[in-house]
């Protein structure tokens, strides 16, 4: 058997709070530990201040916690030395220069970057505006010049960082299969269709994109629009609307009671370097998805194979969602296309090699 080698990992959030961590590498872990590839994970942020991160105001508490996140950061400069390879998943530290960093490449630690966002250009919350001055963006180009390799989720986000870098590996955000399984609909003939839409209150206003299309089929159509959110974006102006608190327990049930899914991405530099995970997560469950050109939906979703891929005018959203509201068989045959296209190119499984390989 081959010497074990042993990653930490840093990263903002602990362990199963975050869907960015959750599908970047947390699932990753078993497999890593059947590579003989140990894993140490070192969150800045403990579930208590999770708690209080997106809530307005609290400023004192934050700021106690974040205060924390940098003292037991710099306990562990004194460990880094136990490990054969540090795994930066984002940053080291949310907010400030990248001081940890720069101690990690003067000890001449091995350093994986991992990020799936556009995360150097600038991005303000508005449970926390203070943090737009002191995110410090310009350092995700100094850790992707000094890295030892960098991981990254999209094409655009590959030719950016190799700018500064000349080890880029393209591992798209990806799904468990097994986690994420179609479930049998037992719709009734001629029973109302579910369009669906999911997130975050951070992209609620992509919602705006699709409304004034939804508002015009409704007149046509009989359909249910449910969104899975953590707060209500109250589409009153829908007849059919159903607003589902998003739970981790749940998901992928409330998820599977959608037969179309809608993913509506602005254009914006920010938004290019997503990874389209909605439209993977529809697919995945066999949920025929619609998604904005812009981003990277397109990458996701083969127009007219796997679902639509439209520009973001209302005339573009209202055709396409009226083809497959009046061919239900359409529904059906681009989710099972749909399922197959993630199966190979946005599944665990199909990125095991090259995950285990980035510590290799």
């Amino acid at each position: 058997m081959k010497n074990k080698t042993n990653v930490l990992i840093l990263c903002p959030y602990p362990f199963g709070s975050a869907p960015g961590q959750r599908f970047r590498y947390e699932q990753y872990l078993e497999i890593l530990k059947n590579a003989n590839i140990q894993t140490a994970t070192a969150p800045f942020l403990s579930f208590r201040a999770m708690k209080i991160l997106y809530q307005p105001g609290h400023y004192l508490l934050k700021t106690w916690n974040v205060v924390l996140g940098f003292f037991f950061r710099c306990l562990l400069m004194f460990q880094v030395f136990n490990y054969d390879y540090i795994f930066i998943h984002r940053e080291a530290s949310p907010i400030g220069p990248p001081v940890f960093e720069f101690l990690l490449f003067l000890f001449k630690r091995k350093v994986i970057y991992d990020f799936d966002d556009a995360i150097f250009v600038r991005r303000v919350s508005k449970a926390n505006p203070f943090l737009g001055f002191i995110k410090w963006t310009s350092k995700v180009k100094y850790i992707c010049t000094h890295a030892y390799k960098v991981a990254v989720c999209n094409p655009f986000l590959v030719d950016w960082a190799a700018q500064y870098n000349h080890h880029v590996v393209l591992i798209p955000t990806t799904i468990d299969s097994e986690y994420h399984r179609p479930l049998k609909k037992n719709r009734e003939k001629g029973s109302m269709p579910v369009i669906g839409w999911t997130g975050s209150q951070s992209n609620l206003a992509y919602l705006d994109i699709v409304r004034p299309a939804l508002s015009r089929l409704q007149k046509k159509y009989t359909f249910e629009f449910r969104v899975i959110c953590d707060i209500d974006p109250c589409c009153s102006e829908l007849k059919n609307y159903h607003f589902v608190k998003w739970c981790l327990e749940t998901e992928i049930t409330d998820l599977n009671v959608f037969d179309i899914g809608l993913m509506p991405v602005p254009e914006g530099a920010w938004e290019k370097g997503k990874v389209g995970f909605k439209a993977i997560q529809y697919s995945a469950l066999e949920i025929a998805p619609v998604v904005s050109s812009t981003g990277s939906g397109h990458e996701v979703v083969e127009d007219g194979k796997t679902g639509f891929v439209v520009d973001n005018a209302e005339s573009d959203w209202y055709q396409a969602l009226e083809k497959l509201l009046a061919d239900p068989e359409l529904i059906v045959k681009f989710g099972k296309a749909a399922r197959e296209r993630i199966l190979e190119r946005y599944s665990v499984l199909s990125q095991t090699k090259a995950y285990v390989s980035l510590f290799q």
